[in-house]
Formats: C-alpha cells, structure tokens, sequence
C-alpha cells in the first residue's frame, strides 16, 4: 500500500479551499472553542521551526460569524497560509474497510460505508480519507480512515474566515495530534498521545511520523479525571487505563508493532500531573507531561494553561503538507 501520510508526506484534498501556493516560510494554526480562538504561527525558514505567537484572542460567542470576522482583523496575523482546526461537534472519524474502486471513485464509494457509521445525513456531509499502514491480520482488506465533516461547519468556518485569503487548509485533531507527537523525542520507539480538551479526549498512536491509530476517550472519565483532583475529589484513571489498553493491543496486533510503552498527556496544570502519575502507577508505562518549549523552539516560552487551550493550534501549524487532510 502506498502510504501517503508516512511515505510522501501527501494527503488527498477535499476541504481545501484556496489553489496550491508556492511553499510557505511557516503557517498559521487556528481553533476555536467557545469565546476563545487559540492561534498559533509557527515559522519555518529552512532550519528548525520556531513557535512565534501562541496565544488566545476573546470573540463574542453570540455575535457568529461576524465576531470571529471581527476578531481575526483584529489578530493582525502575518501572510501565511492558515489551517483551521475542526471541533468535535464538526465531523466524525471511523476506520473503515476501503471500497474496491478506482481512486477516483474512491470518496463516493466511501459515502455508502460511512451511511450507517455517522449520526448525520451523509448527504450533508464532506468527505475525505487518509490512509493507515497496512495491517497484518490475515485476511485483512485496506482500511481507511474516513472523515465526514459536517458540510454547514465547513462552510461557516470559510465564511467567518472570510477576510484571511491564505486560508487553504481545514484540518481534523487527530492529525493535528499526529503532528506534534511526531515532533516528540520517544516517536522513534512508539508512543500514545493523550489530549484532554475541554469536550473531549483522544488518544493518538505513532511511531516515528506515522499515524497509526485514534481513540476518542469516553467524555464523563475525561471530566473526572480533568476536573475531578481540581475539586478534591479521588482521581480514578481505570477508565483511561482501560480505553489505553485497547489500543495499544489493537495497535500491536493489528500492525505487528513491537509494543508502545511510552505515553504522554498533553493538558497542563497540576491536574496533567496527577493523571500521569496515576497512569504510571496503574499500568507501569513511563508517562510523562507533554511541554511544549521542549519540544518547539518558542520565542517566548508558553505557560501550560496556554499550552493546553492551544495545542491544537499549534499542531495544525505544524502541518508539512500543503493539502488538506
């Protein structure tokens, strides 16, 4: 199988939104949640990439559109290309069994196997696909990851984004992730990355820059684990350490991967702490808090509550492909 993501560094496009440009001295990363848009841009002149701005700008939730108008004008963001990252209320993930067809048949194909996979019509949604390494089970056909964008956010993100012409890339978190745990020291050998967000959580599987595997953890264990120590309350990591488990043995089986032993939590504060050390005394691994100034040369270093509420951002900046997906 020809592994774009691992391989060429190319992905298919499908919610891209602007022509190809010529190459870029960085990029702009954008999520958004709530009242808050976290912006990162990262530049890239030949040597190692440098996080220049990290931060989060305030936008009137109720004022749509034309509030996060209003503040990305105000935001005065440089002339790169930009990447918006997806929420999770915008699109659904599933790792699906790849339709026999010609590649350019292969985004219609892929609309009848997700019918009954996504909660929305899948008439309403845009869809793209990126591929996996190949599994060694016996029997086992091309699996896929699909992700069917709901085509109302798409649309509205193009539409509030109006007054940034470098937009071209709309962007999903796992592969967000996937780009920063590439980026971390223990990639070579394999590791888990945990991101708890405000709604949810993920895990993401790598080794080297290869994306392997994404699990969206069960949200009320995410809000207890999160918010619970926070409260006083007993931290409780069974959840977690079951869902972890999953899928590094899916992992290992699936792909014949040596295993992973090596996980890092992405969300700052003391609450991150306490989690790592829960998971390191419940499974044995070696866990450890993800820092981005360790990782990312920063003009200015990062505090962990900005690294948390931005670290999608920042993974979207960190793309290296100039297409979307």
């Amino acid at each position: 199988m020809n592994n774009r993501l691992a391989v060429t560094g190319t992905e298919r496009r499908v919610f891209g939104l602007l022509k190809r440009r010529a190459k870029a001295k960085g990029r702009i990363g954008l999520a958004f949640s709530g009242d808050q848009i976290a912006v990162a841009v990262l530049s890239n002149d030949g040597g190692p990439p440098v996080l220049e701005r990290c931060e989060l700008l305030p936008v009137d939730a109720a004022g749509g559109a034309e509030a996060m108008t209003a503040a990305m004008r105000a935001a005065v963001l440089p002339r790169l290309p930009v990447s918006v990252v997806l929420r999770p209320e915008d699109y659904q993930l599933a790792l699906v069994e790849a339709p026999d067809v010609p590649p350019a048949e292969l985004r219609a194909a892929m609309r009848w196997r997700l019918k009954e996979a996504i909660d929305f019509r899948v008439e309403d949604a845009v869809i793209d696909v990126f591929d996996v390494p190949s599994q060694k089970r016996s029997g086992q056909g091309r699996m896929l990851y699909a992700v069917a964008a709901r085509r109302s956010a798409v649309a509205g993100y193009a539409a509030a984004l109006a007054t940034v012409p470098t937009l071209d890339v709309v962007d999903v978190p796992e592969l967000c992730l996937r780009n920063i745990a590439s980026a971390l020291p223990e990639a070579a050998d394999g590791v888990a990355l945990l991101h708890c967000g405000e709604a949810s959580a993920t895990f993401v599987l790598v080794r080297g820059a290869t994306f392997y595997f994404a699990r969206q953890l069960n949200l009320n264990a995410t809000q207890r684990l999160v918010a619970g120590r926070a409260a006083g309350a007993p931290l409780d990591s069974a959840d977690v350490v079951l869902e972890l488990q999953r899928s590094l043995d899916y992992y290992e089986r699936h792909f014949d991967q040596p295993p992973i032993t090596q996980i890092v939590i992405s969300a700052g504060g003391p609450q991150a702490q306490a989690l790592a050390t829960e998971l390191n005394r419940d499974t044995g691994f070696d866990v450890g808090v993800l820092d981005l100034n360790s990782v990312l040369s920063c003009t200015q270093p990062v505090d962990p509550a900005t690294q948390r509420a931005c670290l999608l951002a920042v993974g979207a900046a960190m793309r290296a492909e100039r297409r979307s997906l």
